[in-house]
């Protein structure tokens, strides 16, 4: 695909071989776009759309994926997708993929003229590099979607018989959010028995799935306009399963793949206005869309009937849908015409096993995503109970005596290993009392679950999480107070800069309570996002603080005013 295919006007500047006979070359997108020439455009804004489209399209069209086939049977490899990949919604096509579930066969198709072992890359750094958190989205259409998959139970059929999940406000019944689910390549809502075959695909695995793309597109500086490819046998260790024993690679594979295309039929509309008043608040209303536009990839020996049966590699080309635009703005947030919230995700959320510590990874999700809501990480046991699970699970708990002691059992190890995966836990003294806690010896009391249930507790994620949760929310306080003065003040003859208000703290400081903490260099600039040069240069008194990294410091070394 060259420059000029785009507009016959274009000069030739770009010359991209997508396919080499000899070999693949990686693509970096960043860096293409940073060598066009924007001088010999007129309107390089709709050139590098037409560039970004194009690319794409060339991605999806590289032979090995002209024609995907992915089929799935009870052994968890691919329930069929359809023939195409994109094809439209029609009676017959619904009738031919509840037909091909029930087929005894599964595998990749793809056309005998397939390359085998090849590679076509956007360049994207890997997750949990430097720290072992990142950070990731946390507005409330990240609440919903989680609920859509681990929360099934919810979705439900509207009048017209279409399957949705609706998410309401709890502080303004006016917002809401719903999900609803369509085929590959089409956002026709799917009526209730067509779309239980994708949500029935749902689960744990779709969850941390969805929670690794969302950190990805907090990497990108726009990501509606963005895509990125994630490689399946490095999702394997992010999602905790390279030290599980019992799955081939292939098989590990398939399954990344199969989750992957749940999520690209997962649909999302939002109308949401964030601080209804006066002036109308911010409108991050979005129409539906898709979660993820996502393109399954899949790579390895071709068989005589053209078909890859045991993949050795599979890219996923990501593209963040619409929704990214009105809640994950970065640009927009500032001009107040869109959101963007975020919060951090601790590595160990993913390696939670969902099969022996399912409460604790609902837990540890849930958390993760209002942390930077409730900072005071204060809940009572029955509401973090009723965020994890259905009311209808607790109420009747209260009226079986084994139920009660099993939910009594799953808190308690949940909790524990929250604790040992380095969550930050405190027990209320006065409604939390000893003989409830966790590996309490005591005889437990009379209506122990009420008890439990009516408990207080505080619950943080792993330093440095909360830290810089903490710091954020200060600098934005501090903002706002700037720009709202007393007009009184405003009055009063103008004052010369007190930058020393802002940055208090010293070299020696920093150094010292650094070293205090057991930190390194490289540690503590990890935390920030700078590097350990800059660390070096501020502890040697041969770099200034801005107001913001001043904080940030301040806050993650408990360096007191």
């Amino acid at each position: 695909m060259a420059a000029n295919d785009l507009n016959p006007q274009l000069p030739l500047i770009v010359n991209l071989n997508l396919i080499n006979q000899e070999g693949q070359e990686n693509i970096d997108l960043s860096k293409l776009i940073i060598e066009i020439d924007s001088t010999l455009f007129p309107n390089q804004e709709q050139f590098l759309k037409a560039l970004r489209s194009h690319l794409l399209q060339s991605l999806k069209e590289v032979p090995v994926t002209t024609s995907i086939n992915l089929r799935q049977i009870e052994n968890n490899y691919f329930e069929n997708a359809e023939d195409e990949l994109y094809p439209p919604v029609t009676k017959s096509q619904t009738e031919k993929s509840q037909k091909s579930i029930q087929e005894n066969e599964s595998y990749f198709e793809t056309p005998a003229n397939s390359i085998q072992n090849t590679s076509i890359t956007v360049r994207q750094s890997k997750l949990f590099k430097s720290q072992d958190f990142e950070a990731i989205p946390t507005a409330a259409l990240m609440f919903s979607s989680i609920d859509s998959q681990i929360k099934k139970e919810l979705w439900k059929q509207n009048e017209d018989g279409i399957a949705y999940l609706q998410h309401r406000a709890k502080g303004d019944s006016q917002n809401f959010i719903e999900h609803y689910i369509a085929n590959p390549g089409d956002i026709s809502m799917l009526p209730w028995d067509e779309a239980l075959q994708i949500i029935d695909k749902f689960g744990f695995n779709s969850a941390k799935l969805h929670l690794i793309f969302a950190a990805y597109a907090m990497k990108q500086e726009r990501p509606w306009e963005s895509l990125f490819i994630l490689n399946a046998s490095d999702l394997i260790k992010d999602m905790g399963w390279d030290q599980r024993t019992d799955l081939p690679k292939h098989k590990k594979l398939s399954e990344i793949a199969k989750t992957a295309f749940a999520l690209d039929c997962l649909l999302v509309k939002a109308v949401w206005i964030e601080g209804r008043n006066k002036k109308g608040g911010i409108n991050a209303s979005t129409p539906v869309g898709r979660m993820w536009n996502i393109t399954v990839v899949p790579y390895g020996q071709i068989n005589l009937q053209g078909k890859i049966e045991e993949p050795n590699e599979v890219q996923l080309i990501i593209q963040p849908g619409a929704w990214t635009q009105h809640f994950l703005n970065r640009a927009g947030a500032k001009s107040r015409d869109a959101l963007y919230q975020f919060g951090y995700l601790a590595q160990q959320v993913l390696k939670i096993d969902p099969y022996h510590d399912e409460l604790a990874l609902r837990l540890a999700i849930y958390l993760t995503l209002d942390s930077r809501i409730r900072l005071d990480g204060n809940y009572k046991v029955q509401e973090l109970l009723e965020i994890a699970f259905v009311k209808p699970i607790i109420d009747k708990a209260r009226l079986d005596r084994r139920r009660a002691y099993d939910l009594k059992q799953h808190w308690d190890s949940a909790i524990k290993l929250l604790l040992k995966l380095g969550w930050q836990i405190a027990f209320d003294p006065e409604t939390y009392p000893e003989e409830l806690r966790p590996d309490s010896k005591d005889k437990k009391p009379k209506g122990y679950l009420d008890k439990l249930l009516d408990a207080k507790l505080t619950i943080k994620p792993p330093t440095p999480i909360p830290e810089l949760i903490a710091s954020k929310a200060k600098l934005t306080v501090e903002r706002s107070q700037l720009k709202v003065k007393p007009k009184v003040e405003q009055l009063q003859p103008k004052a010369k800069p007190t930058q020393e208000q802002h940055i208090s703290l010293t070299s020696s400081q920093v150094k010292e309570a650094r070293i205090a903490k057991g930190w390194s260099q490289a540690k503590l600039a990890g935390f920030i996002g700078v590097s350990q040069n800059l660390i070096s240069l501020i502890e040697r008194g041969e770099r200034t603080f801005n107001p913001q990294l001043a904080t940030q410091i301040q806050t993650l070394l408990d360096i007191q005013d």
